[in-house]
């Protein structure tokens, strides 16, 4: 296979290779509306053109009527996928039996190229061509004229009038974009038209792919430069109409130039032909002359509060200046926050008064209700915690057991009230002479513990002693004008040498107090080792 690569064939290349180019790009833009078929559009085209390139640039007709039938792939398609790329640029889509229907025709027309020489219903001669450049004129049989000629012109006829469809539907400001698209369809029906005519210049030369190459190139400008196949505002007159948020825009002396009707209910007047007028709304413009880009405004009668939103439009002639108002009613969200406010304070105060509740009640568990000493609860959930302190410390710590001396008989000569009296002054005592860290605990009926952490057995003893004297000097009012004096006896016992936890502390220096009161009671006894 010999071949001969001329300046047109190098054409037919380029052509392809630019064709490619925007079917790549535009693929990966696919997600918006024509785009996925023109990235097809233009893959076909390509191949289309190289195809082209492939038969200009061999020398036999052989060889020449076989990259006729391979580009014959591109040829048939490409008017197909320029209906589908108007059809999806005009929000149609179409089920799948109907994509079937339309490249029907041109699978069969490809069959009958591929077998042209059995019937040469496609071509029906071939010639050099006079204007050389290795070009070859063919004769064309009825299935061209009918299935390839006739079935393409269809297809750009239709999609040709889809575009003049969008023209009409798409409001003024948009239109220019739909009249960039129909002038680059020109291009693919005058070069299609002078091949088919035989006025090209150039007998032979089918200029078809490369004035697609062209229209591909105009929708390329489009979607990377223009951004126009971006928008596509099919529904725009009717959504501006419907939105729920009111849109205003006025000129530099707040004159309107448009309004929707949500805008004309928040204004507070009936819609009426606003175009030209000054804003109706004192408050509005007051708020719009001393405010900035964001307002918050509640109308005179204060049945709404309205959030206003305000854009400069740069204008496309100068001086004007245009501002667009987006007006947002905001009174049910701020009735409902107000709502919520109120009702997080009451929960916040509710809250603060069940935690005060539960600290009351807590604090009642842990305390006894007469002397207001802490109670046995308390002393086993404390005491493990000083224990650990104490042992990472290397601290000692002693417990104290004291019972008052012949309780009963106090309360059977004086009565419970004045037994009661005495038990509050040995608590009150106890408070005032021991340390913060010290904890006194009431037992039950006449004994009491206080833990003594840092202190050893002898100093627990000690000041035990104190606590024993200073409580001994107490006077209590007995029954009638009687004054008596009460004592108590003490038993003492320490870590770690008489026990490891608080029951066996309890227990030792529970036996040291029996010993205390076995010796003649008012006096105080230390745990033997």
């Amino acid at each position: 296979m010999s071949f001969a690569f001329t300046p047109l064939a190098a054409l037919s290349g380029l052509a392809s290779l630019l064709a490619a180019a925007i079917s790549i790009i535009a693929w990966n833009r696919r997600q918006f509306a024509g785009v996925r078929w023109l990235a097809l559009l233009m893959a076909s085209v390509a191949f289309w053109a190289g195809g082209a390139m492939c038969e200009l640039s061999v020398t036999s007709i052989g060889a020449k009527l076989f990259w006729s039938k391979v580009e014959y792939l591109g040829t048939l398609s490409t008017p197909v996928l320029f209906l589908l790329l108007a059809l999806d640029y005009n929000h149609i889509s179409l089920r799948r039996r109907w994509l079937a229907l339309l490249f029907a025709i041109p699978v069969l027309c490809l069959l009958l190229a591929a077998s042209n020489d059995h019937h040469r219903l496609i071509w029906t001669s071939v010639r050099p061509s006079p204007s050389g450049y290795n070009l070859l004129i063919y004769g064309h049989g009825p299935a061209f004229w009918l299935g390839v000629a006739g079935y393409s012109y269809l297809m750009m006829l239709l999609g040709s009038l889809l575009l003049i469809r969008a023209l009409h539907y798409f409001p003024p400001h948009f239109r220019g974009q739909s009249i960039t698209l129909m002038l680059s369809a020109i291009a693919p029906w005058f070069g299609n038209i002078l091949y088919l005519s035989g006025a090209f210049p150039l007998q032979g030369l089918d200029p078809t792919p490369h004035s697609f190459a062209f229209t591909g190139m105009i929708f390329a400008i489009d979607l990377l430069y223009l951004r126009q196949l971006y928008l596509v505002p099919v529904a725009r007159a009717r959504a501006f109409e419907a939105m729920g948020d009111g849109v205003v825009v006025v000129d530099h002396q707040l004159r309107i130039l448009d309004i929707n009707p949500a805008g004309s209910d928040m204004l507070g007047d009936k819609p009426a032909p606003w175009h030209g007028c000054e804003l109706p709304a004192p408050w509005l413009r007051a708020g719009m002359l001393s405010g900035g880009p964001q307002l918050e405004l509640m109308t005179p009668d204060g049945d709404r509060i309205l959030d206003i939103r305000v854009y400069e439009i740069q204008p496309f002639r100068k001086p004007a200046l245009t501002r667009m108002l987006v007006m947002r009613d905001i009174t049910l969200r701020r009735q409902t926050e107000d709502a919520l406010r109120d009702a997080n304070l009451q929960l916040t105060d509710r809250l603060a008064q069940i935690e005060a509740l539960q600290a009351a009640l807590r604090e009642q568990t842990l305390r006894d209700p007469l002397t207001q000493l802490f109670n046995r609860r308390y002393l086993d959930e404390t005491f493990e915690r000083e224990r650990e302190r104490a042992e990472r410390e290397s601290q000692p710590i002693a417990v104290a057991m004291l019972d008052l001396d012949d309780f009963k008989r106090i309360n059977d000569l004086h009565g419970h009230q004045v037994g009661d009296a005495v038990l509050q002054a040995l608590a009150w005592l106890l408070k005032q002479q021991c340390r913060a860290a010290d904890i006194v605990c009431r037992l039950g009926g006449e004994e009491f513990m206080v833990v003594l952490p840092g202190s050893d057995a002898e100093q627990a003893q000690q000041r035990a002693e104190i606590w024993r004297r200073r409580f001994h000097r107490i006077e209590h009012q007995g029954s009638g004008d009687q004054t008596f004096r009460a004592s108590f006896s003490c038993g003492i016992a320490a870590l770690p040498y008489h026990g490891s936890d608080l029951e066996q502390l309890y227990r030792r220096a529970d036996q040291a107090l029996y010993q205390a009161k076995a010796a003649g009671k008012n006096r105080s006894a230390r745990a033997a080792r």
